[in-house]
């Protein structure tokens, strides 16, 4: 079921731009039926997954590389999915609404099925290069749909930045897979989380920081959080399910589910806990300073997944319970305000808050879904944010007390001071968002934005649903934190973990700090415009946005100036550098042997006089080839060197290379001589003496290569060789008589492969350039510019016919 699930979602992911859902009205409501159904399902296996029974299937990939498509079903794979499935219904249903009318609606909705299933396979994966493939699964559909709009320089940019800071994280991810899977001596998921050994392993800084690298940018952390807001030039139904509930959320998983065990470490504890940490106060601080409403909410984004962060670098069950809960309700009231932010920009134009006023009375019921989401990212009682800013404190005031009884610093205080600070300014922002959007009667510019249309009961459904929720667990919390946190929680931990949550347990340390961070919250709202002016001040000069730039224009032109130092000079300049680099590694490998072992040369097999007439021959030759002073001199003594090459292969009992080496070499004599022939005959100035050094450098370099290499070969096999088991194996598995045939099929094959692949990408692309509307608009244009430049006497020929039709 597990296959099946991510298969129905892959297969909508075509089927939904084949039948171009802009052309139907209840488009939304079809499209939001793979994932209701995937969601119900998962509903059904919740009992059994509190029970220990975990769903598993395998299916053989390659084997050979330790890679099968083997899924799990446990407490998080089921946790995640929900989230990923159940928020996916409703951004479907949203999307149409959204996009109504857009031509291109069924191509997102490709996208946006592409990407769910890629993001539900990266949580059920229970191998971990399947899990990179996922994964990058993921990075390649979010690219596409925050650059939906192609023709949009922010969008183009946003998704630039996205993927190479993502794409660059993955090949540090999977260089960590690959050595985390060679020490654990398996890539299963499931047998690696019972390795004990991993956290004191003396590789463990080199795979934990790889895997670090890959989970900090796909989450947004500190110093890579700044290709989050970017990214928020896509449509809003990408932003509100990338950004609040699914992508964003992967390093996340990949942290909880590694969790059990690596979390055993320094390296672990400080590295998760600073970053975290940082990202919780950066990502906070940041929103107070912008008015684009998807903007505020971007850097809201960026402190909550800083909270989780920080939040999986402890070790006890009120952590679990805190990362959890904190999943969940950023899930829930995230995802419905960038839903809000969407339908507001739909129906006035416009994201800025000092454009808008006073909306309640025209949107009253965006404004109610908007204040349930808001409040509950605020952390006000009795909804689900509440809960999770409850957790938050009760996991770090749990770990200052627990370094308080040992003897330790202040540490411990001053991360939970950090993260009621961070709770303050949540509050702040969230009001300021709030009553500036639809509480105020007047907007702060000039030029007010109005509303031009009310959305639809379909449009309001999905944030208005999600929001509700984030009201009513609270109320049942008792009853649903069993079968719904107690698995995920259990998982992280890697022990049972018993869940017991209530809105209130009393004027409580906790309680008291939480209720004074709304108070600070409040009056930091109040004081919201001298903060701005504050902010105005300081530069943005100096961010993320501006490194990642600099960088890759820097990139850029290094590329250039190596390709200009390589491919652009003379033919020999480009041969000197490819044919010295070949030595180089030559010499590396020499320094790296073991001369007296590795090189056991049969020194006493001296020539015979046949063999060193012929080497003379050829060193004679191929020095008059150069020295030669005319044309057809060269080609005669290049000819020679040929002739003596075919004497070696006749000697040593070769007949077939020698005659293919024979004619060769007749048939290149004949073509240059044709080919100089028609040539003018010009004599060329001299080259410089420096030009003449390198030649003569590169001529020696080359022959020490050749040299060498015939030098090692006549050596002991390093290896094995693998002639005996073509000779046994070429009639009964390759089905063939001949060993030589038999190679060049089972290799060439993948060669053959490999240039087919190549073709057909080439062709692809060709079709899509093609196809593509700006080349259309192109030669739209260019059949404008002819029809208006016509000759006079065509012109002329028109009129004429016209008169006579006249």
């Amino acid at each position: 079921m597990l296959l099946l699930s991510l298969l129905l979602l892959f297969a909508a992911s075509p089927l939904f731009w084949w039948i171009r859902p802009h052309r139907r009205a209840y488009a939304g409501w079809i499209a939001a039926l793979p994932p209701a159904a995937i969601t119900l399902w998962l509903l059904t296996q919740m009992g059994n997954v509190q029970n220990g029974q975990f769903l598993t299937e395998e299916y053989q990939w390659v084997p050979q590389l330790g890679l099968n498509l083997s899924l799990r079903l446990d407490g998080l794979a089921l946790f995640f999915g929900l989230i990923i499935v159940g928020i996916g219904a409703g951004v479907a249903l949203y999307t149409a609404y959204y996009l109504e009318g857009d031509p291109r609606l069924g191509y997102f909705y490709s996208l946006l099925f592409a990407f769910m299933g890629s993001m539900l396979g990266l949580v059920w994966a229970d191998n971990l290069l399947l899990l990179f493939v996922f994964w990058e699964g993921t990075s390649i559909t979010s690219y596409l749909m925050v650059g939906y709009k192609h023709g949009d320089s922010m969008a183009t940019a946003g998704a630039r930045q996205a993927l190479v800071v993502t794409g660059f994280g993955g090949l540090a991810l999977l260089a960590g897979f690959i050595l985390l899977g060679q020490e654990a001596g398996t890539y299963s998921l499931s047998q690696i989380l019972l390795n004990d050994s991993l956290a004191t392993s003396t590789r463990y800084s080199s795979f934990f920081v790889l895997i670090a690298i890959g989970a900090f940018t796909k989450s947004a952390q500190f110093p890579f959080q700044f290709w989050l807001p970017g990214a928020m030039a896509a449509p809003t139904p990408a932003s509100a399910y990338l950004h609040s509930a699914t992508m964003v959320k992967a390093g996340i998983y990949l942290l909880a589910r590694l969790h059990p065990a690596l979390s055993d470490n320094p390296i672990w504890f400080w590295t998760l806990l600073l970053v975290g940490g940082i990202t919780m106060l950066l990502g906070a601080v940041s929103a107070l300073r912008y008015y684009d409403l998807k903007r505020i909410l971007a850097y809201a984004t960026v402190s909550q997944l800083g909270i989780l962060v920080m939040l999986l670098a402890f070790d006890n069950e009120y952590a679990y319970i805190a990362v959890v809960v904190g999943i969940l309700g950023h899930a829930l009231y995230k995802g419905p305000l960038f839903m809000v932010a969407g339908i507001i920009d739909h129906a006035t134009g416009t994201r800025d808050i000092r454009r808008l006023a006073g909306l309640w009375r025209s949107l009253p019921w965006v404004a109610v879904t908007a204040m349930l989401a808001g409040f509950s990212m605020a952390g006000f009682p009795p909804l689900l944010g509440f809960l999770a800013k409850e957790t938050l404190l009760e996991a770090l005031f749990q770990y200052a007390e627990s370094l308080a009884e040992h003897g330790g610093g202040m540490i411990g205080w001053v991360f939970a001071l950090a993260a009621a600070l961070t709770g303050a300014i949540f509050v702040g922002y969230t009001l300021t968002l709030l009553i500036e959007t639809f509480l105020r009667r007047r907007a702060a510019s000039d030029d007010p934005a109005g509303v031009h249309h009310a959305p639809s009961f379909g449009f309001l459904f999905a944030p208005l649903f999600l929001a509700t929720l984030g009201l009513l667990l609270p109320l049942w919390i008792g009853s649903v934190a069993g079968p719904l946190l107690e698995p995920p929680a259990t998982a992280i931990g890697g022990e049972p973990v018993q869940v017991h949550l209530a809105l209130f347990h009393g004027f409580t340390p906790v309680f008291n700090t939480s209720m004074a961070a709304i108070a600070l919250g409040v009056l930091i709202y109040l004081l919201r415009n001298v903060i701005r002016s504050l902010f105005a001040k300081v530069p943005e000069s100096f961010s993320g946005v501006t490194v990642f730039n600099v960088l890759y224009k820097e990139s850029y032109a290094l590329a250039s100036d190596v390709t200009r130092f390589v491919q652009g000079g003379s033919l020999a300049s480009q041969a000197s550098i490819i044919l010295l680099t070949g030595v180089v590694v030559l010499l590396n490998a020499l320094f790296m042997l073991n001369w007296a072992t590795d090189l056991r040369i049969p020194w006493t097999d001296w020539p015979e006089f046949q063999e060193m007439t012929i080497t003379a021959l050829a060193i004679i030759a191929a020095v008059l080839t150069v020295r030669a002073q005319t044309r057809l001199n060269a080609i005669i003594s290049i000819g020679v060197v040929g002739v003596t090459v075919t004497l070696f292969f006749v000697f040593f009992s070769a007949p077939d290379l020698a005659l293919t080496q024979i004619l060769i070499e007749v048939l290149s004599v004949v073509l240059l001589v044709l080919v100089f022939y028609k040539i003018p005959s010009e004599s060329l100035p001299p080259h410089p003496k420096i030009t003449l050094l390198r030649n003569l450098f590169v001529a020696c370099a080359v022959g020490f290569f050749g040299f060498a290499l015939v030098l090692i070969d006549a050596g002991p096999p390093f290896f094995p060789s693998i002639s005996s088991f073509f000779v046994q194996n070429s009639v009964p598995m390759a089905h063939g008589g001949n060993i030589v045939n038999v190679i060049l099929v089972d290799f060439r094959g993948f060669d053959t492969l490999g240039e087919i692949t190549v073709l057909a990408i080439a062709a692809i692309g060709g079709y899509a350039l093609l196809r593509s509307v700006r080349m259309r608009e192109i030669s739209e244009m260019d059949h404008h510019v002819v029809t208006r430049s016509k000759p006079a006497d065509a012109i002329e020929s028109s009129v004429d016919k016209g008169a006579i039709d006249a």
